[in-house]
């Protein structure tokens, strides 16, 4: 009989110490471009693809353009900012441009009413985010340059 409840306790023992699965709840795509109210990103990588070549516009670009900030707010609103550097600091504002973004998840995709990047403006361009985490956010793009369309992988990096 002791040996029986020795077996009972030790079949006890085994199964109560078994652990709780790991629930992973998944972020809406616009917790992840905002956080709970706000998000600061850069852009750290913009390859444009054209008549078989592959162009970085980001990699020779000077640190007073790659360190502009893109700020996301929850109510759907965005700054772009001066970074650290700015490239002419007597006249280059503080703030680039205020505007309003829209999101649609089923294709994530950003909608921006006017973004100002390498000297181009761009109006009510449409981002399709391609991956999405706390830390970076990639995606696919168009931009026009004299008069031909091309397609733009952009990646964008959290600022902590």
């Amino acid at each position: 009989m002791k040996s029986l409840g020795l077996l009972f306790l030790g079949v006890l023992l085994v199964f109560s110490c078994k652990k709780d699965p790991v629930v992973t709840v998944e972020k809406s795509t616009l917790e992840y471009l905002t956080g709970t109210s706000s998000k600061k990103w850069i852009v750290t990588e913009g390859i444009v693809s054209f008549e078989g070549t592959q162009l970085n516009l980001v990699a020779n670009q000077p640190p007073c353009i790659t360190d502009n900030v893109l700020v996301l707010n929850t109510n759907k609103t965005y700054e772009l900012n001066e970074g650290a550097s700015k490239c002419d600091p007597s006249k280059d504002p503080d703030v680039i441009i205020k505007a309003n973004w829209s999101l649609v998840e089923e294709p994530k995709t950003i909608t921006i009413d006017k973004f100002i990047f390498l000297g181009y403006v761009l109006e009510n361009s449409k981002f399709l985010i391609t991956s999405i985490d706390d830390n970076k956010f990639v995606g696919e793009t168009e931009v026009t340059l004299q008069g031909k369309t091309y397609k733009a992988n952009i990646t964008f990096s959290k600022v902590n």
